[in-house]
């Protein structure tokens, strides 16, 4: 008799949730000198606590998966932020449960991250203060014009044991550092995201693992995919996946020691099939929900990543300190 296969178990659903919601980190103090760059400050300290005011204010009218309007969400949400809310509704919409994403519980800033840059777009950040999770969180806003408001675009959460480097006071503001630019950098940002996707799909096989340190992200994301590999193995199933950067995904300052804070978007995409010949398998709830049926003989699974770097001047090893994640989508066959 054919067996039924579990596409895609509730762990796998929301890989290294739990570890992105555990433990609490330390937050650096920040008394910078003032800041030499040319560029002006992309949002005045006051602006930025009146454009997170008002952000918040929608954040917090949809809190709830199950009542959020994501159309009002995106007047102030958007990028990886929106399509993990939009999701998250969908899901709860369909009497599942979410998977946690590891975004930010609690919207309190107690500092600013602030970029000198005078072109569009632009960019800048808050550290919120300690939620249920006991972590803080760095929520990221952006926008594309002068035209436009700045939007929430990810909320990733600190990992545990981990802090964010030191930055320039918010009035001081903080160097931009170009995609590119290797100065003074073990690694260029677009470089660095694009090895650490390597190192999670790869794992301990990517050439890139040793530029690494050990973070609970990276192993949640590595058990998880293991396990589900070796389930669907088992069953006589098959399990592929690849990442990408999205468009745009890799911003990145100065610290003051002359490093970097780099945030990278992933879209992560993965196969899972069941046996030849087989019947389909039952996925999960919450990944049903976004695929409209319940049952695939196989199913992708796309999710979005948020994941921050500290950099260390010189060289040395990057450590991923904060990250986010969790489906966006599900395609079935």
């Amino acid at each position: 008799m054919n067996r039924r296969p579990r596409l895609l178990a509730p762990a796998a659903a929301g890989v290294g949730a739990a570890l992105l919601l555990a433990g609490c980190a330390q937050l650096p103090t920040a008394t910078a000198p003032a800041a030499t760059g040319r560029e002006p400050l992309a949002v005045q300290p006051v602006q930025a606590g009146r454009v997170v005011e008002a952000a918040n204010a929608v954040l917090r009218a949809g809190a709830d998966p199950a009542t959020a309007d994501p159309a009002a969400l995106a007047a102030r949400v958007g990028g990886p932020e929106l399509r993990l809310r939009t999701a998250a509704h969908t899901i709860a919409a369909a009497g599942a449960t979410p998977p946690p994403t590891g975004g930010a519980d609690e919207l309190e800033a107690i500092a600013s991250v602030l970029p000198r840059q005078s072109g569009f777009p632009r960019w800048f950040a808050t550290v919120t203060a300690p939620g249920p999770d006991q972590a803080p969180s760095l929520v990221v806003l952006r926008t594309a014009s002068a035209r436009e408001p700045y939007a929430v675009w990810a909320t990733p959460t600190l990992l545990p044991g981990a802090s964010l480097p030191t930055l320039a006071a918010p009035a001081d503001g903080v160097a931009v550092v170009a995609a590119d630019e290797d100065t003074n950098l073990p690694l260029a940002p677009q470089v660095l995201a694009e090895h650490y996707a390597d190192v999670l799909t790869e794992g301990t096989a990517s050439e890139h693992a040793a530029e690494f340190t050990a973070d609970a992200y990276r192993s949640g994301v590595e058990s998880a995919t293991a396990a589900e590999r070796a389930a669907l193995a088992a069953a006589g199933g098959t399990y592929a996946q690849e990442r990408s950067l999205l468009p745009d995904g890799v911003l990145a300052v100065r610290t003051r020691d002359g490093g970097a804070l780099v945030v990278a978007a992933y879209s992560w995409s993965a196969t899972v099939a069941g046996p030849t010949g087989g019947l389909a398998g039952r996925l999960d709830p919450a990944l049903a929900a976004l695929a409209g049926t319940t049952d695939a003989l196989s199913a992708t699974v796309t999710r979005e990543e948020v994941v921050v770097f500290a950099v260390p001047p010189g060289s040395g090893q990057v450590a991923a300190v904060a990250a986010q994640s969790g489906p966006v989508s599900v395609a079935v066959d």
